[in-house]
């Protein structure tokens, strides 16, 4: 397992959904080699991807917490800024093509939801191909089992969105896509972009920032679960809607996987010599007491 359990005291949190966040072995070794490749050939091949990706959301679930925290119980709320830093800083460093953006821009109203996506370069059959990825690693935080009842229509306003309605997890879990969709996300962390995807992720998005006095009948308020506008509607908002990801005064672990394979290696390497070194002393001093102990025998003979 991934994450050890939490040090401190931390609040239950209920989710709307069962799924917890990706918590299998991630093979380093396995992923440096993918990072060579990649440095070697310019792309990272298909069946390799979802591999690379789960480290890459794995070390940003890392890096916006800390070693204190039960990182499979954390919602993430408030920790989508630093995450998108984290990957506008590691991306760079391993040469990475992504677009930033927030989703209130993509919809004109003030922050929500900082995201990055990411660009892969693979090949298809032999063909050059791209493959683009929505990284959103503290999705879980739009799905407490508080901020997503029905009632939240008719309590006070909250949070950066001046109005009441429950979270994008209401909406996601008004249908069985919706709710695959979520669990999905909230376990890997990533989804890849597509005019279906695109579509199922924003439209919850959508409603949320839709008051009740906008429903002219008011018997779909919270029950509808979809909008006219097309994925390829959000595709476009999302690239007018791009910009540089804030650069706070976050303190990353940005080494590379080959780094950490190297550093590993050096160390093991390290080891040895000492190893080795301390063997050569132990010898040498157990040759001087067996030389010292024959020169100190006294024998007699009669």
């Amino acid at each position: 397992m991934l994450y050890k359990p939490g040090v401190i005291e931390q609040k239950e949190i209920d989710f709307l959904f069962d799924a917890g966040i990706y918590n299998e072995d991630i093979d380093i070794r396995e992923i440096a080699a993918i990072q060579g490749f990649y440095e070697k050939h310019g792309y990272i091949p298909d069946s390799h991807i979802v591999t690379f990706l789960n480290w890459l959301t794995y070390s940003a679930r890392k890096n916006i917490s800390n070693e204190l925290e039960d990182i499979t119980k954390l919602s993430f709320a408030g920790r989508c800024s630093t995450a998108q830093s984290f990957f506008d800083q590691i991306l760079d460093k391993m040469g990475f093509r992504k677009l930033t953006f927030n989703v209130g821009d993509v919809f004109g109203t003030d922050p929500i939801h900082a995201l990055t996506c990411l660009e892969i370069p693979t090949k298809i059959n032999g063909e050059d191909a791209v493959r683009t990825f929505m990284l959103d690693p503290t999705f879980r935080q739009f799905c407490t089992a508080e901020e997503n009842r029905y009632e939240r229509y008719n309590e006070e306003k909250r949070w950066s969105v001046k109005m009441a309605t429950p979270h994008p997890g209401y909406f996601f879990n008004l249908t069985a896509e919706g709710r695959e969709f979520a669990e999905g996300l909230i376990h890997y962390g990533f989804f890849e972009v597509n005019e279906n995807s695109l579509k199922t992720y924003f439209d919850p998005f959508a409603l949320y920032l839709t008051p009740k006095e906008a429903y002219e009948d008011s018997s779909h308020i919270g029950r509808i679960s979809s909008t006219t506008v097309s994925g390829l509607d959000y595709w476009n908002s999302v690239v007018s809607a791009e910009k540089k990801a804030f650069i706070g005064a976050n303190s990353f672990d940005l080494s590379t996987p080959r780094e950490i394979v190297q550093k590993e290696d050096r160390r093991l390497i390290n080891r040895i010599r000492k190893n080795n070194v301390q063997s050569e002393l132990d010898a040498m001093f157990e040759e001087q007491n067996i030389g010292s102990a024959i020169n100190n025998t006294n024998y007699s003979t009669k």
